[in-house]
Formats: C-alpha cells, sequence, structure tokens
C-alpha cells in the first residue's frame, strides 16, 4: 500500500499538467478557430461606413413586404429615387413587364431596377455595387435585402464625401430577384447599356439575421478577385471551401447573371439566424448592426480599390485558390495546386511512419473503426436534429448552437463507446487510423475540388508529423503532440462545422431551401476532430497511440 501511495502522487505528478495543458490548447484553438466567425464591432466609421446610416435606411425600406408590381415596392421604390437624388446623382428607372410570380395566371408585373452611376476621373471600367429591393409577399425583408441595399446607398454616400475615384461606380438595386429568373439582374445584363461597361461586380446578400459577412461567391478570374478582397477589405470572412461549393452547386441570386456573361464579381452574404428567412420575423429589429458594419466596411473598401485600378481587359490567369481566414482576421491564400501536394506530402509521411513501427494492420483496422464511427455520429445526429428542426422551426441562433454543443458531444459519445468497444476487443485508439482517413479525405478533395482540400491536407500533414515525431521516438512531449494534431484540424473545420450548421437549418418561409439531414455534414467533421485528438488525449505516458 505504502508503495502503491507513493508511486500514485507520483503518477499523478507527472500527468497532470501535461493533461491540463492539452485540454487549455483545445479550449484556446476552439477559440482562436471561431473568432472570424463573428463580425467586428458595430460603430461608425470616421470618414467611412456609417452603420447608423444603414440602420435608418432598413427601418425606412423594410417597413413593409415588397413583392414585384406591388404598391409596396413602388413606394420603397420612391424611397430609393429619393436618396439617390439627394446624394446629387441623377437616378434611372430600367422597367419590363413579366408574369405576375405572385398573382393569377396571366396576370402581369412591372419590375424597376433603379440605377444610378458616379463617374470616374479616367475609367477604365465600371464598379456594380448591387442588391435587391424586393421581397417575397410573406416578409418585410429586413436582413433580404434591404440591409444590402442600405449598404449600397451608404457605399455611395461614402465615396461622393472622399476623393473621386479613377472608375466609374454603378449603383443598382434591382426588383425581381425573388423568383427564380432574377428577372432585374438578367434585364440588366442582357438590355442595358451600362451592362457593357461593368468590370467589376459587388453582390450583396442575406440570409438570416447575422453573424459573419462572408465572401460566398467569386466570379471570373478566381486568383484575381481574391487578391483584389485581401488587399481592400478590413475584415475579411473567406474560405475557399464554401466558394468551391457555391461553384459546384451553382448560385441563385443576382450574380448569376453577371458570372454566365463572364463579368468577374464577388458576394457576400451572411446566415446565421436563417429560421426567420422569407418570414414574417426578418424585420429592422433582429438586424445584426455589427454584421452590417461587417459587411458595408468591405463593400465600401472593395469599392473604393477596385475603383482606382485598371480595369480594362487583361489576359487574368483563372488560378484556382485555396484561402481562409485565421483569428481576427489574417487571410492566408496560395495556389490550390499546394493542397495537392500537401495531401501527397501527408500520405508519404503518414506510410513511412506506420512502416517504422510495422503497425499497417492495426492502421487499415483503425482506419475503418474511424469512418464506422464517424458516419454512426452523423447519422444519429440526422436522427435527433431532423424531428428536433421540424419542431422547432423558430429557435433562435442561440438555441440552435446549444443544440449543435449537444450534438457534437453526443457525437463524442459515439466515438467514446466504440473507443471502449475496441479496447475490449484488444485494440484501442490508434492516431495512425485517423490520420490515414484526413490523408484519404485530402487526396480525394484536393484535386477534385480546388479550394475544398486545405481543410483536410494539412491536418493530415501535421498528423503524421505527430506519428513521426512522437511515441515511440519520444521526441514531441504529449502536450506538443496534442498541439500538432489537434489545432490545425480545429483552425480549419470549426468555420466549416458553422457554415455547413448553417444549411441544416430550419427555414419555414423557405422549405425549398430547408435540408436538415445536412446536419450529418458539419458532425461528421465535427467527429473527424475528436477521434484525431482522442488517441493522443487518451493515452498512457510512453504509448503512442496509435
Amino acid at each position: 500500500m505504502a508503495g502503491r501511495a507513493a508511486h500514485g502522487p507520483g503518477l499523478w505528478h507527472r500527468l497532470r499538467r501535461p493533461v491540463a495543458a492539452s485540454w487549455v490548447l483545445l479550449v484556446a484553438g476552439i477559440v482562436v478557430a471561431a473568432l472570424p466567425l463573428f463580425p467586428p464591432a458595430a460603430h461608425d466609421d470616421a470618414g467611412g461606413f456609417s452603420v447608423t446610416a444603414a440602420l435608418a435606411h432598413v427601418d425606412r425600406i423594410a417597413a413593409e413586404p415588397r413583392p414585384i408590381g406591388s404598391a409596396a415596392s413602388a413606394r420603397a421604390r420612391g424611397y430609393l429615387v429619393d436618396e439617390i437624388t439627394a446624394l446629387g446623382l441623377e437616378p434611372e428607372l430600367q422597367e419590363l413587364q413579366v408574369p405576375d410570380y405572385y398573382g393569377a395566371p396571366g396576370e402581369v408585373a412591372t419590375v424597376v431596377n433603379v440605377l444610378a452611376r458616379i463617374p470616374g476621373t479616367a475609367s477604365s471600367g465600371a464598379v456594380a455595387v448591387m442588391a435587391h429591393y424586393d421581397t417575397v409577399p410573406a416578409t418585410r425583408g429586413a436582413n433580404d435585402n434591404a440591409a444590402g441595399v442600405a449598404v449600397v446607398l451608404e457605399t455611395a454616400r461614402a465615396i461622393l464625401a472622399d476623393t473621386q475615384l479613377r472608375n466609374d461606380v454603378l449603383l443598382l438595386l434591382t426588383d425581381g430577384e425573388e423568383p427564380a429568373p432574377r428577372l432585374g439582374s438578367s434585364a440588366f445584363v442582357s438590355a442595358h447599356p451600362w451592362a457593357a461597361d461593368v468590370a467589376f461586380v459587388v453582390n450583396l446578400e442575406a440570409a438570416g439575421g447575422g453573424g459573419p459577412s462572408l465572401l460566398v461567391d467569386v466570379a471570373g478570374p478566381n486568383r484575381w478577385a481574391i487578391d483584389r478582397y485581401d488587399a481592400a477589405a478590413p475584415y475579411p470572412a473567406a474560405f475557399s471551401f464554401l466558394t468551391a461549393t457555391t461553384e459546384l452547386i451553382g448560385s441563385y441570386t443576382d450574380i448569376a447573371p453577371f458570372s454566365a456573361a463572364g463579368i468577374p464579381g464577388v458576394e457576400f452574404a451572411y446566415a446565421h439566424g436563417s429560421p426567420i428567412y422569407h418570414t414574417d420575423r426578418d424585420t429592422p429589429d433582429v438586424v445584426s448592426a455589427a454584421t452590417v458594419r461587417q459587411q458595408g466596411a468591405n463593400t465600401l473598401a472593395l469599392v473604393r480599390h477596385v475603383g482606382s485600378v485598371d480595369l480594362r481587359p487583361a489576359d487574368r490567369a483563372d488560378t484556382p485558390t485555396s484561402f481562409f481566414t485565421l483569428g481576427r482576421f489574417l487571410l492566408v491564400r496560395y495556389p490550390a495546386t499546394v493542397d495537392v501536394v500537401v495531401a501527397a506530402a501527408a500520405a508519404g509521411f503518414l506510410g513511412l511512419a506506420v512502416w517504422r513501427r510495422r503497425s499497417w494492420r492495426r492502421t487499415l483496422t483503425g482506419l475503418g473503426g474511424t469512418v464506422g464511427t464517424c458516419l454512426a455520429a452523423g447519422v444519429v445526429a440526422a436522427l435527433v436534429w431532423m424531428p428536433l428542426g421540424g419542431w422547432r422551426t423558430t429557435m433562435s441562433t442561440t438555441e440552435s448552437y446549444l443544440y449543435l454543443a449537444a450534438l457534437i458531444a453526443l457525437a463524442a459519445a459515439v466515438g467514446g463507446a466504440a473507443a471502449a468497444l475496441r479496447k475490449r476487443r484488444g485494440g484501442g485508439p490508434d492516431l495512425a487510423g485517423v490520420v490515414a482517413l484526413w490523408a484519404l479525405a485530402a487526396l480525394a478533395a484536393a484535386p477534385a475540388v480546388p479550394g475544398l482540400g486545405y481543410v483536410f491536407a494539412w491536418p493530415a500533414l501535421a498528423g503524421a508529423a505527430a506519428l513521426l515525431l512522437g511515441p515511440p521516438s519520444g521526441r514531441l512531449p504529449r502536450v506538443a503532440q496534442v498541439a500538432l494534431v489537434s489545432l490545425p484540424a480545429l483552425l480549419l473545420l470549426v468555420p466549416m462545422v458553422d457554415v455547413l450548421f448553417q444549411l441544416a437549418q430550419p427555414r419555414p418561409g423557405n422549405p425549398d431551401s430547408q435540408v436538415l439531414a445536412v446536419v450529418a455534414a458539419p458532425v461528421l467533421l465535427a467527429s473527424f476532430v475528436i477521434e484525431l485528438a482522442r488517441p493522443v488525449l487518451s493515452r498512457p505516458a510512453g504509448n503512442a497511440g496509435g
């Protein structure tokens, strides 16, 4: 007993600090990874974007629903014309007759775009800043899209109050965005004479009440547009996994006609709190001032920047680019081909580590167990979330994140149960098997979907390095191994988990965009990270954990 008592405290003192430090590292990693998901504090920028003025516009524009052809749409349009005139500009109206999307068969509605032009000193092409002012009949559309319209108006005011830009700036406030054909923007691109002048477009959208204003789409030369964004945006929130996904599924917003016409540009949008989307709860009081400031400041800065560069046609290589935001706010960007090289290096280092340990069979077994565990976690999450989301269709953002935390905890429990079962059968947490899953995901994603592979490639490389440097070599202390294995995965996967979770939200106002089963994807990815950290967190001192 005395010997055990003497040994016990000694073991505790050896393990206590590494274990505590490991958990502190993980918590710190989650915090840093989540920073890009929070917009900056809301206040007016001296000499720049005014949140106060923008929110005042939202109050006026979002006084009532504004479907195409309605009297409310005409009243909103009158307000926009008055505000543009007050800026010293000459508003122009582009009208077209269309079938009334919301009316009886055979009825006709008038769609009216509101435009204005701010001339440049020696224009080499026009920069269009765009948002739609129409809504579906059920909503006042304070976020979708009165907030975007307000950003356009406030951007125009700030530009006119400053030194004249080189290039022309077009204000394009479209009507008829909500019906599927994107009536107003399509009419502008196909029929308005100013469309031939547009060399870059910034489109503003929203599908919720707050959260980060994300770069969700890039049209035209990818690397050139990202370079412009990086040079200008003071509060970047951009991830190429998102723009790559948008490119795969296609855009359904006003930027689509521009992209189809070969006109380069970007789209900013936010989506936290998306259960209010297209409902009567999208009112001015739920608009996030912090989000409007981020969207507005980034829009103004980008329009100023692009408005000052040479926009004449040039041979701009459309180089696929990987990019992601770290912390608050560092934008990392590089050619997407680098991800292929990193994925191959990760696979090579993993193979070397497994060969040195002569643990091929255990690695394959661990890979199979990890795949099964992650898939089970995703399926269980979907089975829980689908009835919950169908019942709590009006959940708040805070409530939804509490559910997400519970679903991730459930995924961890599923993984823990699977690990306990493997241990009873003579196995245990196997780092090599988990890293193998990450490496395979990177090898599949990096060449197939440029811009997506980075989320798997860098964590796979870090995990393979931890295998080479960790036990039994003893060259990497436990805390350092935890950091190397877990932090890259957290930094790159947390934003992806967040974005995918927004896609899985209930949307009672737009059932066509509601796919609750998508929740399996963010929980599965969270399970990827949990299973990556489990071997190094659970290993006894001196054990390789795989």
